[in-house]
Order: C-alpha cells, then structure tokens, then sequence
C-alpha cells in the first residue's frame, strides 16, 4: 500500500461510533472548510470493519488476520475536522520516535502507530477514542 493513499468506499463517522474498528492510516491536511474547527486541519482515515476475538494472537493483537499478518475485514475512509482526534493521533505520532529509540536501547522490539484498535465515541458534540 502506498504511504499516501487512504482506500474504501467513504463512510459518515456516525456509522462508527460506539464500535470498534482499526485505522490503518491516516492523512493529516489544512481543511478545505476553515472556520470548521480551532486547528483548521482536517484528518482522513482508512478504517477496517474487523472482526475481533475475544483473545489476543500471539502478537497481543485481536483482530482477524489474513496469511500475511494484514487485517481482515471492509476498509472504509472517512474524514474528520475532529480538533480532539486529530490531536490524539499527532500525539501519538510524534511520541513514537523517542519511545522506539528507548525500546530499541533496551532491545525490545519497535512499535508502530497503526493499526489502532479503539472505538470512536461521542461526548457532547466531541469525539473521543477510547
């Protein structure tokens, strides 16, 4: 898969709250609405439909896996204008560097940002992962 290509057929962020899925990436741009929001960016996401197992596999994962380690299951993408998501996922990203660097001197192995396995819920008129 390309780095900048998010696939799937669009789908409303009301179809996502209040169950889980995976985001298997994401595109951070200035929106093409401002005013919309405080931050003036907007956040594509490529979201898989996964099924999940009530059991982590042997990597601590619960989803559903193909042959070769990828999710299985619908992909979707969706926008948001979410400040809170948006910010909780640059958060994210930009930690991850210094925590891989103290995982490495350790000699534990890396991790990666994606997928994430959350659910997107609504509190008010903000969205939230859990």
């Amino acid at each position: 898969m390309e780095a900048d290509v998010i696939i799937g057929k669009g789908i409303d962020m009301e179809e996502l709250f209040n169950r889980r899925i995976l985001i298997e990436k994401t595109i951070i741009q200035p929106t093409k609405y401002p005013g919309k929001n405080s931050s003036g960016l907007r956040m594509q996401m490529q979201v898989v439909l996964a099924t999940f197992n009530t059991t982590p596999d042997q990597s601590g994962d619960y989803y559903q896996k193909d042959a070769s380690g990828v999710a299985i299951g619908e992909r979707r993408s969706c926008f948001t204008g979410s400040d809170i998501l948006i910010s909780a996922i640059q958060k994210a990203e930009n930690q991850m560097p210094a925590l891989n660097k103290a995982r490495q001197e350790r000699g534990e192995p890396l991790l990666s940002v994606y997928p994430i396995d959350t659910t997107i819920v609504k509190v008010g008129k903000c969205f939230q992962f859990t």
